[in-house]
């Protein structure tokens, strides 16, 4: 794996952060047994294929609240917001509060490398600057 740096041994940047694999699943599989492989892969984020390629994703929200016979395709959310390795950790908190998601696909070149938590880069984004006046 390569990276675009770290200071002083944090991340500074997505491709720095620890990344599970999403799993695929098919668009006409039951809400029933999406839950199931997302309890079996302890992750929160599905990604669905159709026809061979990425059509959306589902997350924990839908994962909660879809009935069990719903067929993923008509709960799941189309592809959005994804991170970029690129991406600093500042930027990847912004994205993650405007999708408001716990956890988020990281894409490049038009593949999917893998997921990130929103709880990892909140714990490794810097501290805010201090205001206070130093003397």
């Amino acid at each position: 794996m390569f990276s675009l740096g770290e200071h002083d041994g944090e991340a500074t940047h997505v491709i720095d952060m620890p990344m599970r694999p999403i799993p695929v699943v098919p668009a006409h599989l039951s809400m029933a047994a999406a839950r199931k492989v997302a309890a079996l892969k302890r992750i929160d984020l599905l990604l669905v294929e159709r026809e061979d390629q990425i059509v959306g994703t589902v997350d924990e929200s839908i994962l909660a609240a879809a009935d069990d016979g719903t067929p993923i395709a008509a709960a799941m959310s189309p592809l959005g917001l994804c991170l970029r390795p690129s991406m600093s950790v500042a930027q990847a908190c912004d994205v993650f509060a405007r999708a408001r998601a716990t956890v988020l696909p990281v894409s490049a070149g038009g593949f999917v490398l893998g997921a990130v938590a929103r709880a990892d880069v909140e714990r490794t984004k810097p501290p805010a600057p201090s205001t206070a006046n130093e003397r």
